[in-house]
């Protein structure tokens, strides 16, 4: 049995999931296995990874989504911790090793995530964006500390999920035990992996590493042309999670964040021409009346002068 079972879901990205798979192998740490699901491509996946053939399991199904296709990858694993690898995403050499010393470090980690890095490949000089510039929290977490681990629980893992981005799943490492009571929901096609943050954190504190060790590659066939059912289902998923698991004293928290939201797609709305959305939603991030304390709170406080680094 490995340590470490490697799921990665693919569908018609032959070379970049070749890319994926090489990485895996150039691990300094070797105690894997790797687990590629191929969902139903119709180009030439199957061929391009044959070459792999006596290091990996390859697994093809019926066109049914990237949380399925994880899902039947856990379903072949047999590793005591399962990372996550899209197919068009890469690993640095180091990063299996840096996990397993944080897991010895700390054997109780249930979901382990760390920084990473995103390139766009169409662009002459690709620009580099990290975890800590997309969540302020981590930012504030992390800052000047590069390679530590950080515990994140309660207020501030809600914190951490609902004031950012989703986390992405090419950093995730997961004990085997967590998949025993959360699974991938196939039935979210959008933002999957937000649903799936959510419903571990009810159960399950996160640890966070501060040092990037994944590449996550921007290209055409994935930047979000749909970008309103992602938000939508974003903000479906935390009115649920809010509704359902979240404690009464901590719900005016959630209101907060979720008004948040709402503010920032109707400007996101209104960006893209889609002036009744915009407004509507502008709108209704002002009916939380949590919105409105922390809106005078921060116009009566004097700043503290302190500003962000550059």
């Amino acid at each position: 049995m490995a340590f470490f079972s490697v799921i990665i879901p693919s569908y018609n990205r032959s070379g970049m999931a070749a890319d994926a798979v090489n990485s895996v192998l150039s691990q300094t740490f070797r105690d894997f296995e790797i687990i590629v699901v191929d969902d139903g491509s119709t180009d030439d996946t199957e061929e391009a990874l044959r070459c792999f053939s006596d290091r990996i399991t390859y697994h093809k199904q019926k066109n049914s989504g990237v949380a399925s296709a994880r899902n039947k990858g856990i379903s072949l694993s047999s590793g005591s911790y399962i990372c996550y690898l899209d197919s068009d995403d890469l690993w640095h050499p180091e990063k299996l090793a840096v996990y397993k010393k944080a897991i010895d470090t700390t054997p109780n980690i249930a979901f382990l995530f760390s920084d990473f890095h995103k390139h766009d490949i169409k662009l002459p000089e690709p620009y580099t964006l990290s975890n800590s510039d997309m969540f302020p929290y981590i930012y504030d977490l992390s800052k000047n500390q590069e390679g530590k681990l950080f515990t994140v629980e309660g207020e501030n893992l809600l914190r951490l999920l609902f004031k950012g981005y989703p986390l992405y799943p090419s950093t995730f490492a997961v004990r085997r035990d967590v998949h025993d009571h959360f699974r991938w929901d196939p039935g979210i096609l959008k933002s999957e992996d937000f649903n799936f943050t959510l419903k571990v954190s009810r159960k399950y504190g996160f640890a966070y590493l501060s040092q990037s060790l994944t590449t996550v590659r921007v290209h055409d066939s994935n930047k979000s042309a749909d970008f309103l059912t992602k938000n939508n289902v974003n903000l479906f998923s935390m009115k649920l999670y809010r509704d359902l698991y979240v404690k009464e004293d901590i719900r005016p928290l959630c209101n907060f964040y979720i008004s948040q939201k709402q503010f920032g797609m109707g400007k996101s709305y209104l960006r893209h021409g889609l002036l009744k959305l915009g407004v509507a939603h502008i709108f209704q991030s002002l009916l939380y009346k949590e919105n409105w304390k922390r809106l005078v709170k921060r116009v009566f406080t004097k700043p503290s002068g302190e500003k962000r680094a550059a």
